[in-house]
């Protein structure tokens, strides 16, 4: 059989294809794309024309690649890649650093992917990495002070002028040590949650996951404000409490997801706690000149899925149902 005429082939199938893939629904990769859910399934239904066999196969809550998806698709992200490769070859040295914003408590080892992955396609140049809360940094991408953003969906108000690409959903658990009073076990409720007057950790009143962690403390009728009280998002000091004074944690999924999986820490999911669309901020409309930071882009959205089936797996250990994620 005569293979299907490549000039046929445009970018926009491709980048059609890979967004369904990374994001499991055509309305997210319509999202993604900035264009409708309508046109995704038509630049799709045109490339399953060209290529003569479904890549593509619709199921009850989303989509997920065929097997011949699934191989068009791992060519593709190469070929996409050494596209970005060639127009980088060309393009002018771009001054400075790329700067990447990132809340402290989003998941270090997320990031750390970012910047394994980045350094692996051959970028040179600095990168900074810069935290503070979704407000802050946010307000620096809009002033042009941070190229691309990680963090968590924010108010309108807060989102002018930007385009926020979502990758996953972030549950709350609540984290402590192993040998803690509360530590989970086979059958056990929340009931003793009730009577429970040692130290907690909480996220920064104002802050999303705030609001997740105090709509659960509220079933419990702990008294308000705690006594023993520690808000922060300063991670190491978080989990030194949780580990060496007893605390119990409230804390993101994926901030605590490699200390749930080596051990160091037990946690559940907290029932019923809303959960907070994690992904990643850039300018709605970007400054041109930006090829490494459009090169980062990339890179975060491959590591975020990554992470994301990661979380999942984490979230199913807990006994919590993965749709969350």
């Amino acid at each position: 059989m005569a293979p299907p005429p490549v000039h046929r082939i445009r970018l926009q199938h491709v980048r059609c294809l890979l967004a369904t893939a990374t994001h499991g629904n055509m309305k997210a990769a319509a999202e993604a794309l900035s264009i409708t859910q309508p046109a995704v399934t038509k630049i799709i239904k045109e490339l399953e024309d060209v290529v003569g066999q479904p890549l593509v196969q619709r199921l009850r809550h989303g989509v997920c690649l065929t097997p011949a998806g699934e191989r068009f698709a791992r060519h593709a992200r190469q070929g996409v890649s050494a596209l970005e490769d060639a127009l980088l070859s060309v393009d002018a040295p771009e001054a400075g650093p790329v700067r990447l914003g990132v809340l402290p408590t989003l998941a270090v080892g997320w990031v750390h992917d970012v910047l394994v992955a980045w350094r692996g396609r051959g970028m040179a140049g600095a990168v900074q990495v810069v935290t503070g809360r979704n407000s802050e940094l946010l307000t620096q991408l809009q002033r042009g002070e941070l190229d691309v953003v990680l963090g968590r969906l924010a108010e309108p108000d807060r989102m002018m002028a930007l385009r926020f690409e979502p990758l996953w959903a972030e549950p709350m658990v609540a984290a402590m040590a192993p040998d803690h009073p509360l530590a989970p076990a086979p059958g056990r409720g929340w009931g003793e949650w009730r009577d429970w007057r040692g130290p907690v950790v909480l996220p920064l009143p104002g802050t999303g996951i705030r609001q997740a962690a105090d709509a659960f403390v509220a079933t419990l009728d702990w008294p308000h404000p705690h006594p023993q009280a520690l808000e922060t998002l300063v991670v190491p000091i978080a989990r030194q409490m949780a580990l060496q004074d007893g605390a119990v944690w409230f804390s993101p999924l994926s901030t605590v997801r490699e200390d749930l999986a080596s051990g160091l820490l037990v946690g559940r999911a907290l029932p019923g706690a809303a959960t907070e669309a994690v992904g990643m901020f850039t300018q709605a409309v970007p400054v041109p000149a930006g090829a490494r930071a459009a090169a980062l882009c990339e890179v975060v959205r491959d590591a975020g899925l990554a992470w994301r089936h990661r979380c999942q797996e984490q979230l199913a250990a807990l006994g919590a149902p993965t749709s969350q994620v």
